[in-house]
């Protein structure tokens, strides 16, 4: 199996990390049974001519491979968080157990049970017991083992030092200073793990970003039917898409507004004021925003919302849907919804994880729960009462709209 595995690491190396973090072994298995079932050979040597003269298999594999590690690496993400998160559970649970300890003591004292009495009577009992065995041991200058008698006053009177520290510890514990101890501690290791979680979490994401950077370039390959050594453009070249998307934008916002309960103010074409004054650098007014042009608006679109979101790299359909959202609800908004949707990190940041994903995903089936995420959205806000028909009516009309982009036979309601 290992000479399988090298040769797949030697088309994507980001899975060395992969493997290296899989402690159930699960993922090295994977991978040498997609380099035999895509190549069709047992043999490694026979497997590595074969991909080393058959391109489409070379470029078969490269997906499979990007593939299996996108996997792999989520998977290993999300053990890493649950570990964290037990830790955590297990730190507080140790404080909690504490904390009642001191409470039903002090419950029991308040009530007067003689349970209570059992710690204040073993506390005496050593205390007596220590101050009796130092005065026979001054009364009768006994020696042992070659001590002097001064050398063992002195050993008595540290043990009774101790003993002393242990009961006042004891009976002291529930203070204000030894709580406010605890949560010094509790907050000195939480902050330790929140710093290995995140150090974690920053190492892992590293190799997911490296690892969704080679599965995009792969599917890329594949669906360009380019080799393997060749340089991979866009898996889809929908950057044409934006005029598409921008009439549906323009078509849901119409022209100018300016409604009181909407927070935007004056808007012209789906641009708000604020819009407006940060594209041209100056300070406007409702009228420049009533006599701004379609093609400013347009070039708006473009810069502000269609490119900071990737749309010209998303699928077919998926373009329109996360670009009207963005406009309608915010870029993060609209990116944030998309990544719970295809299952990454919501970071609000479209990077290569987020559109390997996206791209691995089915089309209809991401823009059906990308709209479904959209109306929660929407429901959640308090003008919901006001404008929860029109953005219903808005998000089923893109849907619809995005759906047509990529072949979705549409039903009739």
């Amino acid at each position: 199996m290992l000479p399988l595995i090298a040769i797949a690491t030697s088309i994507l190396p980001d899975l060395i990390k992969i493997i290296a973090g899989d402690k159930a072994g699960t993922v090295a298995t994977d991978v040498a049974n997609a380099v035999k079932t895509i190549t069709g050979e047992t043999d490694p040597t026979a497997a590595k001519a074969k991909i080393a003269t058959d391109p489409a298999t070379a470029t078969n594999l490269q997906v499979q491979l990007a593939q299996i590690a996108l996997t792999a690496a989520k998977q290993q993400n999300d053990e890493a968080d649950a570990q964290r998160q037990a830790q955590l559970a297990e730190l507080q649970q140790r404080l909690a157990d504490v904390q009642n300890a001191r409470t039903n003591l002090l419950n029991l004292a308040t009530s007067k049970s003689p349970i209570a009495w059992v710690a204040p009577t073993v506390s005496f009992l050593v205390m007596i017991g220590f101050y009796v065995l130092l005065t026979i041991l001054i009364i009768n200058h006994s020696k042992d083992n070659g001590l002097s008698q001064d050398q063992l006053i002195n050993i008595c009177i540290g043990a009774l030092v101790a003993a002393f520290s242990t009961v006042v510890n004891f009976w002291l514990g529930s203070s204000k200073g030894s709580q406010d101890k605890d949560q010094v501690q509790a907050a000195q290791t939480t902050a330790v793990l929140k710093t290995q979680a995140d150090q974690t979490t920053t190492a892992l994401n590293t190799a997911n970003a490296a690892t969704a950077k080679a599965a995009t370039a792969s599917i890329a390959a594949a669906q360009a039917g380019s080799t393997p050594g060749a340089a991979a453009g866009p898996t889809t070249d929908n950057s044409t898409n934006f005029t598409q998307c921008l009439a549906v934008v323009f078509a849901e916002e119409g022209g100018y507004t300016n409604d009181p309960n909407d927070s935007g103010g004056p808007t012209n074409f789906g641009i708000t004021l604020a819009d407006l004054k940060e594209w041209r650098g100056t300070d406007v007014t409702a009228d420049d925003v009533k006599n701004m042009t379609k093609a400013e608006a347009q070039e708006i679109y473009r810069s502000k919302y269609w490119n900071p979101m990737q749309c010209g790299d998303l699928p077919n359909g998926i373009d329109l849907e996360v670009f009207d959202f963005g406009v309608n609800a915010g870029i993060k908004t609209s990116i944030k919804t998309l990544q719970d949707v295809v299952g990454v990190t919501a970071d609000g940041s479209i990077g290569p994880i987020t559109l390997a994903a996206t791209k691995a995903g089915d089309p209809h089936a991401i823009i059906q729960s990308f709209s479904a995420r959209r109306l929660d959205y929407y429901r959640s806000l308090p003008k919901w009462p006001i404008f929860g028909a029109g953005w219903t009516n808005r998000t089923n009309s893109v849907e619809q709209a995005a759906l047509k982009m990529v072949g979705a036979a549409v039903p009739v309601a």
